[in-house]
């Protein structure tokens, strides 16, 4: 039995818009090693600089 995750996406496309970023293949791949290494992802990576940059801006 599948999931219904429609709900979920509705509320998404919504409340949040995409950021497309282009990177290198290697610096993809190297950032992507190192948050594995930190039991993190790199979106949450991203998301904490973006939060923490803004806080710091927004003085």
């Amino acid at each position: 039995m599948q999931k219904d995750y429609s709900a979920q996406q509705k509320h998404i496309r919504k409340n949040y818009v995409r950021f497309p970023l282009d990177l290198k293949p290697d610096v993809l791949e190297e950032f992507k090693r190192i948050c594995k290494q930190n039991n993190t992802t790199p979106t949450t990576e991203i998301k904490k600089f973006i939060d923490e940059y803004c806080k710091s801006k927004d003085k």
